[in-house]
């Protein structure tokens, strides 16, 4: 609504002539609460949204020494960004995404069971990284791994 009163023209509630204390800290107390409600979603959404991003891709790196994973055993590894597990069966070395498929929790290798354990809702994967129990929706991404020379490498 316009109103011309001696020359002035009025538009709305945000005019100065119009603006009473009354409607300015109403607009001042929206205003925070509206930066507290998103300073408290945003992050919940963003712990609830699944970490699905992997690094960068590149060629073989070198992981370790053969003999640094013991038979059964398992490492984990920051490789190109992401977390990788390193473990070592009597068919050789297999290298798997750490990170879990349902909410990005990194997961830990159980020697005594032979099993991929997530920690954070009792996800559990196989020797083949696919979903045996729990959440998880997909299995594990895995990567190639390979022996040269006493060295263990991946590729990412």
């Amino acid at each position: 609504m316009v109103i011309e009163k001696q020359g002035h023209v009025k538009t709305g509630a945000l005019n100065k002539e119009n603006l009473s204390r009354r409607d300015f800290l109403g607009w001042i107390i929206q205003f925070g609460l509206f930066t507290t409600l998103a300073g408290m979603v945003a992050p919940a959404l963003t712990y609830l949204w699944p970490v699905t991003h992997r690094g960068p891709a590149g060629g073989l790196s070198d992981v370790c020494a053969e003999d640094d994973i013991p038979l059964w055993g398992g490492k984990k590894i920051i490789l190109a960004g992401s977390a990788m597990l390193i473990i070592r069966t009597p068919q050789g070395f297999k290298a798997y995404s750490a990170v879990c498929t349902h909410l990005g929790c990194l997961v830990d290798w159980d020697n005594k069971r032979h099993e991929i354990v997530c920690p954070c809702h009792a996800g559990i994967f196989d020797l083949a990284g696919k979903v045996v129990a729990g959440p998880p929706p997909r299995p594990l991404p895995s990567n190639e791994v390979s022996v040269v020379n006493g060295r263990v490498m991946v590729k990412v």
